[in-house]
C-alpha cells in the first residue's frame, strides 16, 4: 500500500503552473514559499502585494495572495505586514486566486467576500 502511495505522489513532481505570488518579498517567510513553489511549479515570480496590478497577471496561471505575520512585543497580538492589495473584484474575475494567511483575510475583508473575517 505505501509503495502505491509513493508511486502516485512523486517527491519531485512539478505542476505545469506559472504562479504569481503577491506578498512580502525579501522576507524569510516569502523565501520559504519561493523555494517550495519554485521546486513544484513551472515558474514562480514574487511581487509586493501593494505593487500588484491586473497587467501583472498576464502569463500566469494562478495568483497567490499571502502575507507575513509579525509581532514586535512579547505576548502581543500578531500583526500583519500589510501590503494593501489595490485590485478590485472586477479585476480578479475569471482569474484563479488563492487567498492565504492574514493578507488573504484582509483582501477578503476589503472585497467583502463571504470568506472574510467580518462575513462569518
Amino acid at each position: 500500500m505505501l509503495g502505491a502511495l509513493a508511486f502516485q505522489q512523486p517527491a519531485g513532481e512539478t505542476l505545469p503552473l506559472s504562479v504569481l505570488y503577491a506578498g512580502n518579498p525579501g522576507t524569510p517567510y516569502s523565501a520559504a514559499w519561493e523555494k517550495f513553489l519554485g521546486a513544484h511549479t513551472t515558474r514562480v515570480q514574487f511581487i509586493a502585494g501593494s505593487a500588484l496590478t491586473r497587467a501583472d497577471l498576464a502569463g500566469f496561471d494562478l495568483l497567490v495572495i499571502d502575507g507575513e505575520v509579525e509581532s514586535h512585543e512579547k505576548g502581543a497580538e500578531l500583526t500583519l505586514k500589510s501590503e494593501k492589495v489595490k485590485l478590485v473584484l472586477d479585476e480578479l474575475q475569471g482569474f484563479p486566486v488563492v487567498l492565504m494567511g492574514g493578507q488573504g483575510g484582509f483582501v477578503s475583508d476589503d472585497l467583502h467576500l463571504k470568506t472574510s473575517w467580518h462575513a462569518g
